[in-house]
This record gives C-alpha cells, structure tokens and sequence, in this order.
C-alpha cells in the first residue's frame, strides 16, 4: 500500500457544479482504479491524499500533475504505507452546502471530521500534521472572508 499527499491551487475558483461533476468522476475513476483518499478544497486551496497500489497512485498523480485546473503542485509526501487511512473516503469540499453532498456516496465534510478521533491512526505524523494545517489555515481565512 502506497500514499501520495500532494497540495496545489486553483487556477480559478470552483463553482458548486464544478465541484460537484469533480467529485462525481473522482468516485467513479477511484473506484475503478481502487484508489481511496480524500481530497479538500477551500477558498482555491486544494489537498489530496491518494491511497493504493504503488504503480497506480504514481499513475494517477502524474496525471493530475498535467490537470490545466490547478497549479503549484507540492508533493508532501509519497510512501509506503501499513493501511489505508481513509479507505472510506473518497472526497470533501468545503465550501458546498454539506446537504447538498450529503447524498453523494464517499462524501465527507471536512467541518465534521475531528483529525484528532478519526481512527487514521494508519497515517504517519506528517499526514496528520498536514491535514491539520490545511484544515486551521483555511478555517482562518474564510472566517477572514466573512470578515
């Protein structure tokens, strides 16, 4: 088992719908692939960790590496793994309404995950401290955006 955790930016802001179509090609092409992970976005932000066989994680990453809808990629780790940490996940958005996903197969809103009591105990410190982060740092800045 394998990880990759990368982070980039949006080359523009996603709508609802756009978040929407991503999240439903994500599932489907994950599934298929047996890719598991979690992908966040927040105010042009972007965080995903991908999880599964090496061969296809790497794959599926340089793939996104050529995706024209974001940029700035930063790999933050890529490692062998014991376990999958989110092998019920497949992604969070969250700037759409949590209803709106709510029905959606393998949606998480990131608001109601406690990083700290998740059961990711598979994951290593950096993922954990990673997730924090961008969790807090994207907090702060749409509690800015309120103003």
């Amino acid at each position: 088992m394998h990880h990759i955790i990368y982070m980039s930016s949006a080359v523009q802001q996603m709508t609802d719908d756009e978040l929407k179509e991503l999240l439903l090609r994500a599932q489907a092409n994950n599934q298929a692939l047996g890719v598991t992970g979690l992908l966040l976005y927040s105010n042009g932000s972007i965080m995903q960790i991908l999880e599964g066989q090496e061969s296809v994680v790497q794959a599926l990453y340089e793939k996104l590496l050529t995706d024209p809808r974001h940029t700035g990629v930063i790999k933050v780790a890529d490692k062998a793994i014991e376990e999958r940490s989110f092998a019920g996940w497949s992604m969070g958005f969250q700037p759409v309404a949590p209803e709106e996903f709510a029905q959606l197969v393998g949606y998480v809103d990131p608001d109601s995950i406690d990083f700290r009591n998740s059961g990711i105990g598979a994951a290593d410190a950096l993922l954990l401290q990673t997730l924090l982060s961008f969790v807090v740092t994207n907090d702060q800045q749409t509690d800015e955006a309120k103003g």
